[in-house]
Formats: structure tokens, sequence, C-alpha cells
């Protein structure tokens, strides 16, 4: 089954397109009119819409489109998509919510709408779902708030999630210090379109590169693991699978109308089938960010380098902390390369590892620092601890850090603090290709993340 005249249509109807500022038709048709998407406008109360014609209905478009977007309330949803069906128009997006999410009324709607979609052969994604935003293609149906432009930008990483809310508001957030989307799908209801049609989509995309996921339930548990097992071999797969208490499951059954499966079983499954398990929505992102720039480690052993030596400490603390998810540990330097970062940089400076250059150091002293480092063959990884604020310490520091991270083989991870400047130059970092975060934990966290894929490559490989 292609996705192809969902995720990147060439012509596009909105039902229920509107004049009215602020309403769901209006903001989806506007967001529309900056792609390449040839729109309709559906709505019986107007002749032209945004300079466009306005049909009465989607039977009175002139052809078939490859999309219908459907804005309208979910009583009047299942009449407008079998119209679409009887359009001949292949694939809807259902946006209003309503439906079997709210009890038997709703879910009566849902069945009108499903068995629509088995009589003309159309799919559904959706209902109550904010559908598909495309980068690449300024494809967007997302009707809220979403941090679009920090995202424009685009990257290698597909997201599937089952709450609009919380894939949107997680990629907000990581746009602000850099995030590679690739495309972001809605599941909503999953009434048809569910996450294995797009595990699957993206798994034979050759520009995704990652494929993070957010689900409260999984349908097809069977044949979305094995898939998982297959693309996982090429390409990292991240999931937050919610539910994992029973006051979590109870509430999945109340925001999705679905049963959570029980939690031990999704660990144990998604570990044996390749998929990297995280806990909430920052994990989430903060892993796709890794994993879809960084190479993999050879192994867990970190250098850490640093201008201030009680951030080193912190940081060689959480590194040799126990971990389940993936040991680390601080590697050892050669004397050579304790000699060496001495003599280029300060003579009252940290050779030892976590290095400690002192805030003297200028900018230039710290990349021939990261080279030092990076070039010791007893270094898997480098954290680097990167501030601005000493006074011999100025933009130029980007460069020298970027030039080291572009001809590096091993993984180069930022923490970055600068009050309230620090966004905006991690932002800068991922533009030069630098992955970088606002806390030493998660720096070391993206670590355990690069070493847990790579021991989940080899065991499945020893099981082949």
């Amino acid at each position: 089954m292609s996705l192809e005249k969902l995720l990147d249509p060439r012509s596009v109807a909105v039902v229920g397109a509107s004049t009215k500022e602020g309403s769901v038709g209006r903001i989806i048709l506007e967001e529309l009119t900056r792609s390449s998407c040839l729109l309709y406008p559906v709505n019986p109360k107007y002749e032209t819409l945004l300079g466009m014609r306005c049909y009465p209905s989607v039977l009175d478009l002139p052809e078939p489109v490859d999309l219908a977007v459907i804005t309208i309330p979910a009583p009047a949803v299942p009449a407008a998509a079998e119209n679409c069906g009887e359009k001949g128009i292949p694939y809807v997006i259902v946006v209003a919510g309503g439906f079997g999410e709210t009890g038997e009324e709703g879910r009566v709607l849902q069945r009108r709408l499903e068995e629509s979609g088995r009589r003309h052969g159309f799919r559904i994604l959706g209902p109550n779902t904010l559908g598909v935003f495309f980068p690449e293609k300024n494809f967007d149906t997302v009707f809220v708030e979403h941090g679009d432009r920090s995202l424009a930008a685009g990257g290698g990483v597909s997201v599937i999630t089952q709450s609009g809310s919380v894939g949107i508001e997680a990629l907000g957030l990581a746009g602000n210090i850099g995030f590679g989307l690739r495309t972001f799908v809605g599941l909503g209801n999953k009434c048809d379109l569910e996450e294995t049609d797009f595990l699957r989509w993206f798994g034979k995309d050759r520009k995704t590169s990652c494929i993070a996921f957010y689900l409260e339930s999984i349908g097809r548990g069977r044949e979305f693991l094995e898939l998982a097992a297959d693309i996982s071999r090429e390409k990292p797969i991240i999931g937050l699978k919610a539910g994992r208490t029973e006051a979590g499951a109870q509430a999945v059954s109340s925001h999705t109308g679905r049963l959570a499966g029980s939690d031990l079983v999704v660990s144990g499954a998604f570990k044996q089938h390749g998929i990297q398990r995280v806990l909430d929505d920052q994990e989430l992102t903060d892993a796709a960010r890794a994993l879809e720039k960084l190479p993999l480690p050879r192994g867990g052993r970190v250098g850490v380098l640093s201008p201030a030596g009680g951030y080193g400490v912190i940081c060689a603390d959480y590194i040799e902390s126990q971990n389940p998810r993936a040991a680390l540990s601080m590697a050892r330097l050669s004397p050579e390369t304790e000699k060496r970062i001495i003599a280029e940089t300060l003579p009252f400076a940290s050779g030892r590892n976590p290095v400690d250059i002192t805030a003297g150091a200028t900018g230039a002293m710290y990349g021939k620092a990261m080279e030092a480092m990076l070039q010791d063959p007893g270094v898997d990884i480098l954290i680097s601890l990167v501030f601005f604020s000493p006074p011999s310490i100025d933009d130029s520091l980007l460069e020298q850090i970027a030039a080291r991270v572009r001809t590096a083989d091993k993984p180069v991870i930022l923490f970055v603090t600068y009050g309230p400047f620090t966004d905006r130059y991690l932002l800068r970092f991922w533009k030069e290709g630098v992955v970088g975060y606002p806390s030493i934990l998660r720096a070391v966290r993206a670590a355990r993340f690069l070493v847990e894929r790579k021991n989940l490559l080899e065991s499945m490989e020893a099981c082949r």
C-alpha cells in the first residue's frame, strides 16, 4: 500500500474550509496554501475562499483529488466521508474529535465512518487527529501552534504518535534546540490506518533515518514487532509506550477507548525486536536527536572535556552511575594525550579525565584539547561541556567545535549552558551538525542511547 497520496498529495480538498478567523477549517486551508498542492476549498456557504473557488460538496469537484481533509464537527463527518467515497478520493483525514473516545454515541459515528471507508475503498487517518506535517514539502494539516518554523529545515526523523498533543508539544520543545523532522503523523483514534502501516512506509522511505513513536495501544502487535525487527537492523526505532501503570492503563482506555497491554510484555517484546523504549516525551526526542545524527561508538568509554572542574565531576558521576539502559565508564587517557592537552592549553590545566582546561582557556585551546581526546584510542565517546561566559571565549568556539565534529569518527555530545541564551546556542550548534543538550544528565543519557543501539544491533546479529 502506497501512502504517498496521503503524506505528499498533489491535490487536496478541505471540507469545512472557512473565512472565520481561528476556525480549524480556516487554519488548515491557510497552512496548505504554503504547499505546492492544488487546493479545493469545500463549503456550501461560500463561492470563493482566499482567492480560490469554493465548492458546495466534494461531489462538485472537477476531478477526484488525492486527499480530503475533513474539518467539520463529528456528527456531519460520516455523510461527508460518504461523498468522498463516491467521488473516488483515496485518502481522508478526519480532524474532529467526538468519536470512539467519547462513548457509545461517538462509537456509532466512528463505525459509520469505518463502514463507508470499507464500502468505497478509501483509507482514513483519524478521526480525532492533527493529521500530517511534512516540512520538506510545506505540507501541514496541524491546526495548533507547533513550532513549524523551527522544524522547517527538516531532517530524517519520522514521528508516529497516537496523541497529537504529546507529539506536537515534544517536537515544539525539541525544535528550540534543533530537531531533524522528516514527517509527523498523528494517528488519532486509528479507526483504519495505524502504526504498522506507517512503520512499514517509513521503514522503506530512504530519507527516513530514524523512527520515533508514541503509542497508547498497539494493534496487529505481532506484525508490528516483526516489521520493527527487520527495520531496526537498518534504522533506529524509538518507542514511547504509555500506560505503564494501572492508573496509566485506565487513562489509556478513557483517552482512546482501547485497552493497554501488559507493560512487562511490552518492554520485553520491544527489546527483543530492536525497539529502544523511552519513558517520556523528552527522552523520545533526545534519543531521536542523537540517533539520527551521530555515529555509533565502538564502546562505552567516555572522555569528558570541561573548562569548569565542578561540572566535569558531576558528569563523571552520571557516567559511572549504574543504569539499566547501557553501561558507560570514564575513559582512561594515555599519558601522551594528557601531556598533549596540557602543552596545548594551559600549564595549570588537568589532563586527566575528566579533563579540566579551566576558564582561562581560549576557543582555540578548547579545539586542540578536543582533537587530542578524539585521537586517543581509549575514548569511544566525547562529552564536551561548553560555556560562553568566560572572558576568553567568544563565538569562534562554535566553529572550533564544529570543525572537529565534522572530521570525527566518534560521537561528540555537548552540554551547553549560557543562561537565557542556552537554547539559542544549542540551535546554532545543531545547524552546524553538532548535537547538544541543556543538561549534563541529558547529554550522558544521549551517550547511553548510542551504546544501547550498538548493543541491540550486536545482539540481533548474534541471534541471526
